[in-house]
């Protein structure tokens, strides 16, 4: 009587045998590169496992790094995963060798400390801001909309031009960076549109970002 499970055929097996076998050579490669010590103690642990990527412009399967550190008495296990782009068979030791940190990095996580790899990238250059004439000086009052509805209008004063967050794109730029009188709390306004910033004694109603 057939059942709802079959054991896999020759070529599924030695599939998968050939996966496992890729595995542990990937966490060999790994391991060489973490102080024995760390390893011996298990302070340190290292997985390596083959996960689907959603993302559809990537590899459909990634092979998973994780490199864990037990952390110290007051915080968290610590420590880094990275993927590289393909299945574990394909995965060679050149690989490994460009995604794995520094031996300052195993120091520190042995250590319990948070250090955070791959680092993240730099912040764009920010370019040059519009040469756009805005209608609002730094100091004028001004009504900004923060929320829906005709209620969702607050108070404040201009305190600079041409704000950035470091992280935007190199050349974006919101023209009004903006104290409430409600908040101690500095919010941007992404536009020079009534519908977003107006003279305080002006009407109107649409959204406000804060930042």
């Amino acid at each position: 009587m057939a059942g709802p499970f079959k054991l896999p055929n020759k070529a599924e097996a030695e599939a998968e045998k050939k996966k496992r076998a890729a595995i542990k050579q990937v966490k060999e490669w790994v391991e060489s590169y973490i102080p024995p010590e760390h390893l011996a103690n298990h302070d340190c642990v290292v997985d390596v496992s083959e996960v689907q990527c959603g993302d559809p412009n990537c590899a459909p399967i990634d092979t998973a790094v994780r490199i864990i550190y037990k952390g110290d008495d007051q915080g968290g296990n610590v420590g880094t995963v990275f993927g590289v782009p393909c299945e574990a068979v394909d995965v060679e030791q050149s690989d490994i060798d460009e995604m794995m940190p520094p031996a300052e990095y195993f120091d520190a996580w042995h250590k319990g400390e948070t250090r955070h790899w791959p680092p993240p990238p730099e912040n764009p250059e920010p370019g040059e801001p519009p040469d756009v004439e805005l209608r609002f000086k730094v100091g004028d009052r001004v009504e900004c909309c923060i929320a829906r509805g005709p209620d969702g209008w607050a108070p404040g004063t201009i305190v600079s031009h041409w704000f950035r967050a470091p992280q935007w794109p190199t050349g974006q730029f919101a023209p009004y960076q903006i104290k409430l009188d409600s908040s101690e709390n500095l919010i941007f306004a992404p536009q020079d549109r009534d519908n977003c910033i107006r003279a305080l004694s002006e009407q109107g109603m649409s959204f406000g970002f804060q930042q």
